[in-house]
């Protein structure tokens, strides 16, 4: 009798499984991490560069940019290839998130706006700072009229969520290049 030779049979080895890269939107907290940080800075350079002095036509780049630099962090910290559309949507959630801060800033100012011992304070500070009167009194008939805060409002969405998605656009299109 022949006696065979063991068979040596070779592990099965299951593919490795990479996992499908989550989908650009409010689900991936990845994404909203990033796009929150990018927020607070396009936010808070556009209120500095304000402050100091810019035109405030100069504070459309800072929203370009958040844009921009949402989908630069993203695709650093994961290395996902975005399409342009992927890198519009982050930028605007970021847009979003910087319309919410916005928001939630300008309720404050309304509120001091409605009551007598804070617009009297406000309007010190107005005249500290040396600024024009008629400007605050501008200020203070928008927040007192329901349309205006309304259609300010709206302007102001389109304005803060298509500016980030624009440069979210055209970074996922610089980087695609890769």
């Amino acid at each position: 009798m022949v006696e065979e030779e063991p068979q040596v049979v070779a592990p099965v080895v299951p593919p490795l499984l990479i996992p499908e890269p989550r989908p650009i939107g409010l689900r991936n907290g990845l994404a909203v991490r990033i796009a929150l940080s990018s927020c607070a800075l396009s936010f808070l350079l556009a209120v500095i560069t304000s402050q100091v002095g810019i035109p405030p036509v100069l504070s459309l780049f800072w929203f370009v940019g958040a844009g921009f630099f949402a989908v630069f962090l993203y695709k650093r910290r994961t290395g996902q290839r975005l399409s342009a559309m992927s890198g519009a949507r982050l930028g605007w959630i970021s847009g979003f998130f910087t319309f919410v801060l916005l928001t939630v800033f300008l309720v404050m100012v309304a509120m001091a706006v409605s009551d007598p011992t804070s617009l009297a304070a406000l309007r010190e500070q107005w005249k500290a700072a040396q600024r024009p009167e008629q400007e605050l009194n501008q200020m203070i008939e928008i927040f007192r009229s329901p349309t205006a805060t309304v259609a300010g409002l709206i302007f102001f969405f389109f304005f803060l969520t298509s500016l980030p998605a624009f440069g979210g656009a055209i970074c996922a299109k610089f980087f695609d290049r890769d």
